[in-house]
């Protein structure tokens, strides 16, 4: 496989998904979309991410603004627009979703890259090197026109911590798998302007 088609299933990997810690999520029962992936403006996540190189390369996603409906990331090079509704965070200017209410296991709703996206587990307990969260979401994305298949860990007050994507080479018919785990990040919550 190339280096720029692992460069692209990199940046894949993390657009999906730095130095400090904020403070634990609270204890309330049901997660909304927007508490899975805070966009304030300021936001970071930096993740170690893995090609199957030699050794592993550090990915930095930050938020560059958010006008309290639009979030615009910075993931390497490439800005994201992701639009922040009540019923969950949509991908512009199509009807594909990152995370979409209800947040339950099985749900389902259109996905990035013409995939479909499932919730397959709820409350989920992980450990990052950016430290063990609780209460997190896994999606799971299939199918579309690469048959990539996207595994996103999105935790409450954090975000994403964890994103694997595995993707068959046509050419090759080789299995490549990119994966990123959160290293460190610097969240804020989200907070809407007066509509």
């Amino acid at each position: 496989m190339t280096s720029g088609v692992r460069g692209a299933v990199a940046a894949l990997c993390l657009a999906a998904a730095c130095a400090g810690q904020s403070p634990p999520p609270s204890s309330q029962t049901t997660i909304e979309p927007s508490d899975l992936y805070p966009l304030q403006t300021g936001n970071a996540w930096s993740y170690d991410v893995d090609t199957g190189e030699a050794s592993t390369t550090l990915g930095i996603t930050r938020v560059e603004a958010f006008d309290g409906r639009i979030a615009e990331v910075r993931t390497g090079r490439a800005i994201v627009r992701y639009e922040v509704l009540p019923e969950g965070i949509r991908v512009p200017p199509g009807d594909a979703w990152l995370v979409r209410a209800p947040l339950v296991e099985g749900a389902t709703w259109p996905g990035r890259g013409r995939r479909t996206a499932r919730v397959t587990s709820t409350g989920a307990t992980v450990e990052m090197p950016a430290g063990t969260f609780d209460r997190c979401v896994e999606v799971l994305e299939t199918g579309g026109k690469l048959e990539l298949e996207v595994r996103t860990v999105y935790c409450p007050g954090v975000g994403p911590v964890s994103v694997r994507s595995t993707m068959r080479s046509k050419v090759s018919d080789r299995v490549v798998t990119v994966s990123a785990q959160l290293r460190g990040y610097e969240v804020s919550p989200v907070r809407f302007p007066d509509r």
